[in-house]
C-alpha cells in the first residue's frame, strides 16, 4: 500500500534520452504517492518527442539554461510539501523515498534529508560510494545502521560536499525561502543551496547508497574545472562567515578548494604545482589517496626532466 504522503520528483534533461527512461522509471517503482516533472531544457537528441509520448508526467519544455534555471523553474509547479530531485543520468534504488519519507515522518522539522550514493561509470561498474570518498564524515556515520539527523549540519557541509542532489528530499517552502538555486554560479549550485537550507533547521542522513550516480563522462575540459574551481570559491567566501565558530570546518573547506586547485594543475600537467598544493594538504588532512596523487605527480615530472635534458 502506498504512503499518503506524496513527493514532488524534479527531473532536468538535456540530451540524455538514453538514460532517462531509466531515471524515470526508478521513481514509478518508488513505494510512495509521487508527481514527476521533467523540464526539457533544450534537447535535440529526440528526448523531447519522447517525452510528449509519456503519460502521467508534468512536462515543462525550456530553452537552453542549464540545470539550476531548470530545476528552479520546476520547483514553482511543485504540488507537493516534499521535494525530491533526480539527474536524468542517475537513478534510485527501490525504497529509496519510502525510507526517507519515513525519517521526514518521525522527524517533521527536518529542512531536507539525503542519502548515501554509488559512484558508477557509464556502463554501471560501482566505483566507490560518496560517504567512503569523505572518511571524515564516514567517521561522522560510524556505528550509525541506518540513519542519523544533524541539528547544526552547517560546518559539516562546508568542510566536506557529501550532499548529492539526486538523494535529497528537501520542504519546498526551504526552497522558496532560500530562492533555490543560483543560476549565476557555474558550477556547484546545489552545494550552495543545500548549505543555504541547512542553516533553517535539522538535517535528515540516510547511512545507506539509495542511489546509483554516472561521474563525469568522458571528454571532459580543462575549462570546466575552471569554471567548478571559481565557483567553489565564490560559495566558501559567501559561506564562511557562517561558521566561523568552527575553525577546523572553515580550514577544511579551503583546503578541499587548494585539492581542486592540484587536480586542475595536474589536467595542464604543471605537476610542481599539483605537489605542492597537494603536500599542503597532506600536511593537515593525511590519506593515502593524497599520498598516491603526490606519488603519482611525482613520477610523471621524472621523464619530462628527462626528456629536456636529451
Amino acid at each position: 500500500m502506498k504512503s499518503v504522503q506524496g513527493v514532488s520528483v524534479v527531473i532536468p534533461n538535456y540530451n540524455c534520452l538514453q538514460t532517462l527512461p531509466r531515471a524515470i522509471e526508478s521513481v514509478w517503482v518508488q513505494d510512495c504517492l509521487v508527481e514527476i516533472i521533467v523540464v526539457d531544457d533544450g534537447s535535440t537528441d529526440g528526448s523531447r518527442e519522447w517525452l510528449a509520448e509519456q503519460n502521467d508526467i508534468k512536462l515543462i519544455f525550456s530553452e537552453r539554461g542549464g540545470a539550476s534555471k531548470a530545476r528552479n523553474l520546476a520547483i514553482q509547479h511543485c504540488k507537493y510539501e516534499l521535494v525530491a530531485f533526480l539527474d536524468a543520468d542517475d537513478y534510485w534504488v527501490d525504497g529509496k523515498l519510502t525510507q526517507q519519507l519515513a525519517l521526514h515522518k518521525v522527524q517533521p522539522e527536518l529542512v531536507f534529508s539525503f542519502s548515501d550514493y554509488m559512484h558508477v561509470t557509464e556502463s554501471g561498474r560501482e566505483i566507490i560510494g560518496c560517504f567512503d570518498f569523505w572518511p571524515r564524515f564516514k567517521s561522522k556515520m560510524r556505528g550509525e545502521n541506518r540513519s542519523r539527523v544533524f541539528e547544526h549540519f552547517t560546518p559539516l557541509l562546508f568542510a566536506e560536499n557529501v550532499v548529492g542532489t539526486s538523494t535529497v528530499v528537501v520542504k519546498k517552502s526551504a526552497l522558496i525561502s532560500s530562492k533555490g538555486f543560483d543560476v549565476s554560479l557555474k558550477s556547484a549550485s546545489d552545494w550552495d543551496l543545500w548549505l543555504k537550507v541547512a542553516r533553517m533547521g535539522p538535517v535528515g542522513v540516510i547511512n545507506e547508497p539509495l542511489c546509483y550516480y554516472t561521474s563525469d563522462r568522458a571528454g571532459a575540459i580543462s575549462r570546466d574545472y575552471e569554471k567548478r574551481l571559481n565557483a567553489v570559491r565564490t560559495i566558501l567566501n559567501r559561506h564562511s562567515g557562517v561558521i566561523i565558530g568552527s575553525p577546523f570546518d572553515l580550514f577544511a573547506g579551503y583546503l578541499r578548494w587548494i585539492a581542486g586547485k592540484a587536480e586542475y594543475n595536474r589536467i595542464k600537467h604543471s605537476y610542481l604545482l599539483s605537489v605542492c598544493q597537494e603536500l599542503l594538504v597532506l600536511c593537515f588532512q593525511p590519506n593515502w589517496r593524497r599520498v598516491k596523487a603526490v606519488g603519482g605527480d611525482i613520477l610523471k615530472m621524472v621523464p619530462l626532466k628527462q626528456t629536456k635534458s636529451m
